[in-house]
C-alpha cells in the first residue's frame, strides 16, 4: 500500500513538473481526414414497406369478414364473447397469481446471472 502511494507521488511531480508539448497543428485535419462521413440511413425499409401492407391487408380482411356476417352470428359471437369473459371471471382465480409469479420467475432468471457475473468481476 505505501508502495503505491510513493508511485503516486512520484508520477503527480512527474506531471507537475515537465512543461506540456504544443499539440501539432495538422492532428486536427488529420484526425477529421479519417473520419467518414456516413450516409444518412434509410427511414423506411422495403421489409417495412411489406409489413406495414401486410398487416393493413389483414386488418382491413377482418373488418370486411364482420361486415359481410349475417347480424343472427353477429349476436351468436357476442353471446359467445359475453360467455368466455363470464368465464374467464369465475374460473380464472388462479391466472392472475400465476402469471405475477411467472414473470419474477422470468425476470430473476434474466438479472440473476448478471449480478453474480457483476459480483465476481468486482472482487478480482
Amino acid at each position: 500500500m505505501d508502495n503505491h502511494l510513493k508511485q503516486d507521488a512520484q508520477i503527480e511531480e512527474a506531471l507537475q513538473s515537465y512543461p506540456l508539448a504544443e499539440m501539432p497543428r495538422s492532428l486536427t485535419f488529420d484526425v477529421l481526414a479519417r473520419i467518414q462521413k456516413d450516409t444518412r440511413p434509410q427511414l423506411v425499409t422495403w421489409n417495412d414497406l411489406v409489413l406495414s401492407l401486410v398487416l393493413a391487408l389483414s386488418i382491413s380482411a377482418v373488418f370486411f369478414a364482420i361486415q359481410s356476417l349475417p347480424p343472427i352470428m353477429l349476436a351468436k359471437l357476442r353471446i359467445q364473447g359475453i360467455l368466455l369473459y363470464q368465464d374467464f371471471l369465475v374460473n380464472a382465480r388462479w391466472l392472475v397469481p400465476s402469471l405475477l409469479f411467472g414473470g419474477a420467475a422470468v425476470l430473476s432468471a434474466l438479472t440473476i446471472p448478471s449480478l453474480v457475473r457483476m459480483t465476481f468481476n468486482h472482487r478480482q
